[in-house]
């Protein structure tokens, strides 16, 4: 399912994406969107300013896009993204670093939609709703292992059935 995510940045562009354990309220998603665009303003590698922008998806992922083709990040750019994430996060309660989630929806109607109707789960309570068949192979997945623009554009919205879950099942 092809998605217009970032149309500004080339597709060779590196994404780091961060779910939240909770539902983020709207006022807190403008102001942590506004937060991280103002990081990623100053974000730069060794001296050198990075081109970066960022997305919320649902109130609930942040996706970072990272056009290296000008500059590319380092460890000490990345750790200082990590830390900012974190320090946002910490702020408020809210952790941005529990792998444990999981975002899913019935198939929609509109393909290109990526932003709408997400259930987040723990995936223990995931693979409880597979189990009572109330997960099936067309329930749509939120892929948060992309970490490319191009691979995101096809693959940031999976059915179930090729999704990395299935290959757990």
């Amino acid at each position: 399912m092809p998605f217009h995510l970032f149309p500004n940045m080339p597709e060779s562009s590196r994404l780091f994406v961060f779910t939240s354990d909770a539902l983020l309220s709207a006022s807190y998603s403008a102001t942590l969107v506004a937060n991280v665009n103002a990081f990623l303003s100053s974000w730069s590698a060794h001296g050198t300013p990075l081109c970066a922008t960022s997305t919320l998806i649902s109130n609930r992922v942040l996706v970072i896009s990272l056009d290296e083709s000008a500059a590319s990040a380092s460890g000490c750019s990345i750790d200082s993204l990590t830390n900012f994430i974190k320090s946002e996060g910490a702020s408020s309660g809210i952790d941005f670093f529990n792998r444990s989630w999981v975002l899913y929806r019935v198939p929609m109607k509109d393909q290109t939609n990526f932003t709408d109707n997400w259930t987040a789960e723990l995936l223990n309570e995931f693979w409880a709703r597979r189990k009572a068949g109330l997960i099936n192979d067309d329930t749509q997945v939120l892929n948060t292992t992309v970490s490319t623009l191009t691979d995101a554009r096809t693959n940031l919205v999976q059915a179930f059935s090729d999704s990395w879950h299935a290959s757990m099942w």
